[in-house]
C-alpha cells in the first residue's frame, strides 16, 4: 500500500484495520480508501501490463473487502462500513484487468483472524487467530465460497489463492482440505 494511507491510522500503523480505525473517524477511513482505491489501479495500468506480456495479475484482498456483513463479529466489526462499497471496486478491477485481455488471481490476502499475524493480513497485533478458532475457520470458508460462486463465472478469473502465506501449523493441511471439500460440495449441491 500507499505510506500516506497510514499517515493518520491508528495504532502501529501497519495494517488495514490501523487505517480502517484512522483518519479521525469510520467515514474518514472510507473516504480516504475510496480514493486509494479509485486511482490505485487503472484501466492505463492493465493495458500496460498486457502491452509488455504479462498474462495475469494477482489481486490481494482481506476478507472485509467483502462488505459489511463479512465484518461483523470480528476486529472490523466497529469500523464495518469502512467497506460497503469496497466489493464493487474488487469487482471494477477483475473488469479492468478482462478488458485489457489479463487474468486475475483473487489472492485471499487476509482471512478471518489472519492466517500469518503479519500486517499485510489484516492486523497490528501479530495474532494467528485463524486456526485457534473453529468460527474464525467456518467464517473463512464462508468467504472462500462467496468468492467462488461470485467469481466462477467470471471467465478472467483465473483461480481463487485461499490463504496467503499462511502459518505453517498442523491445522493448515486439515482447514485447506475441509475448505475445498465443503466448497465443492457446495457448489454441486447447488447446481
Amino acid at each position: 500500500m500507499s505510506p500516506s494511507l497510514f499517515s493518520c491510522a491508528s495504532g502501529p500503523k501497519v495494517s488495514e484495520l490501523d487505517i480502517a480505525y484512522g483518519w479521525g473517524s469510520a467515514e474518514g477511513a472510507r473516504s480516504v480508501l475510496e480514493r486509494h482505491w479509485d486511482t490505485w489501479i487503472t484501466q492505463s495500468d492493465m493495458d500496460y501490463l498486457a502491452g509488455i506480456g504479462i498474462n495475469t495479475v494477482r489481486l490481494p484482498i482481506g476478507y472485509w473487502n467483502l462488505g459489511p456483513e463479512y465484518c461483523r463479529g470480528t476486529n472490523y466489526d466497529q469500523v464495518l462500513s469502512v467497506y460497503q462499497n469496497s466489493w464493487p471496486r474488487v469487482k471494477r478491477a477483475i473488469n479492468m484487468a478482462g478488458k485489457s485481455g489479463l487474468g486475475v488471481l483473487v489472492d485471499l490476502h487476509g482471512a478471518v483472524g489472519s492466517q500469518n499475524g503479519q500486517g499485510h493480513s489484516g492486523i497490528s497485533d501479530g495474532a494467528t487467530g485463524l486456526f485457534h478458532s473453529q468460527s474464525n475457520m467456518d467464517r473463512t470458508v464462508n468467504v472462500l465460497t462467496f468468492l467462488m460462486r461470485e467469481l466462477a463465472p467470471v471467465t478472467n478469473v483465473v483461480g481463487i489463492q485461499m490463504l496467503n502465506e499462511p502459518q505453517d501449523v498442523p491445522e493448515l493441511i486439515p482447514f485447506c482440505t475441509s475448505g475445498i471439500l465443503f466448497v465443492i460440495r457446495l457448489d454441486y449441491s447447488h447446481g
